[in-house]
């Protein structure tokens, strides 16, 4: 993956600025003092600024970001958001209100997704070929999230309120980070693709 992301340098370095956008509103989002009932999921948020930071160093350091730890980071990750939707999903039917199911969800499906496009690699590189339609689905999938969140911000986000419940305006809350994500899944998918 390292070769394709070096490669394709005027397509790397617009999505990095991209994740350091997300990931500058992801900060802010987290250090924002809780002011009444507050909406927005500091675990969602959590979830974004952790995903940035694996995307940013697999972007800018594509040839020395190590595949083995790239994928125990993305493993634990997996694991965590695992939990955590689980924890959602129990407590709902439980009855108590926890709301960023679908939010987690999604984190999962994100996480899951770069962890395949991360299969192959070993530590001496390119270790193994498998079939590229799951990645180019998984790639069409992410794309279409990524066009039907931005077309519904001008609406106030209705599509992306679903998946993540956040703040007044759709463009201070998850949007971006949310867009940029699906951005960057879709870029590791079709550098899997493409290898």
């Amino acid at each position: 993956m390292a070769e394709f992301v070096e490669q394709y340098t005027l397509v790397r370095w617009p999505v990095v600025a991209a994740f350091v956008l997300a990931l500058g509103i992801v900060a802010v989002r987290l250090t924002r003092p809780a002011r009444g009932p507050r909406q927005d999921d500091t675990a969602t948020d959590g979830a974004h600024l952790l995903m940035c930071l694996v995307m940013l160093a697999m972007l800018i350091f594509p040839a020395d970001t190590h595949p083995h730890a790239v994928r125990g980071v993305l493993t634990a990750l997996i694991v965590a958001f695992a939990l955590l939707l689980a924890e959602r999903v129990v407590g709902r039917r439980a009855g108590t209100r926890i709301d960023g199911a679908a939010a987690m969800g999604y984190h999962l499906v994100a996480a899951l997704a770069m962890l395949y496009a991360m299969g192959g690699h070993g530590a001496g590189g390119h270790t193994a070929a498998g079939p590229s339609w799951p990645a180019a689905v998984l790639a069409v999938l992410f794309s279409l999230d990524a066009l039907v969140a931005a077309a519904t911000a001008r609406r106030g986000g209705g599509w992306h309120r679903f998946a993540h419940p956040a703040g007044a305006h759709p463009l201070t809350s998850a949007l971006v980070p949310h867009i940029v994500m699906d951005i960057g899944t879709v870029f590791m998918l079709i550098a899997a693709i493409g290898r």
